[in-house]
């Protein structure tokens, strides 16, 4: 017959595997729910967009600018990225490969470019093609957003709302999504 030492009870022997267990569930149960790629500005969503006027510096005229607002209308998909962002490549062929679509489906993209070197920037884009605007930050407009770690990508719906909040890549498919998302949500809300 095999006897328990004096200092540890047949109770304190299941207490780590009980603890244990009882995080297991507890992750399996919550951490579905939860993504690493939804932005802490998800409060945002639903919001009026923050507005902002920002120079041109590929895809548009020189010394041209671009209102957010004037943008209204149409769904937006805003581009957080910069040139030192190796994620920012991957996300930057895939917007490349939804905008070149054919004209009429009302989405926009706009690249913003953060807190990064203009000539570099001129360089990123020119070297990945990008086909739509894109415009140079300081950082105020991507600090008004959140995007704290690009890339970020924010969906606007055509009435000027936050739709979706997003850091990291994102695949084509999920990109599709978001943009139906944006516009079933803006046919959905009452004017006003």
């Amino acid at each position: 017959m095999r006897t328990m030492p004096a200092t540890q009870s047949p109770r304190t022997s299941w207490l780590p595997a009980l603890v244990l267990l009882g995080a297991a569930v507890l992750g399996y149960a919550v951490l579905p729910g939860v993504s690493r790629r939804v932005s802490p500005t998800a409060r945002m969503i639903g919001e009026a967009a923050p507005d902002f006027s920002l120079p041109v510096f590929h895809g548009g005229d020189a010394g041209s600018r671009i209102r957010l607002s004037a943008l209204q209308g149409n769904i937006v998909i805003l581009d957080f990225w910069a040139s030192w962002c190796k994620p920012c490549q991957a996300q930057a062929r895939i917007l490349t490969q939804l905008a070149s679509r054919p004209a009429g489906s009302n989405v926009m993209f706009v690249g913003v470019n953060t807190s990064d070197n203009p000539e570099r920037a001129a360089e990123f884009a020119e070297s990945h093609q990008l086909p739509y605007p894109s415009v140079l930050d300081g950082g105020e407009v991507a600090n008004a957003y959140g995007a704290s770690s690009l890339p970020t990508l924010v969906v606007i719906d055509a009435a000027g709302k936050v739709s979706d909040v997003t850091m990291g890549v994102l695949s084509a498919e999920e990109i599709d999504s978001a943009i139906r998302a944006a516009r079933a949500g803006a046919a959905s809300k009452p004017p006003g």
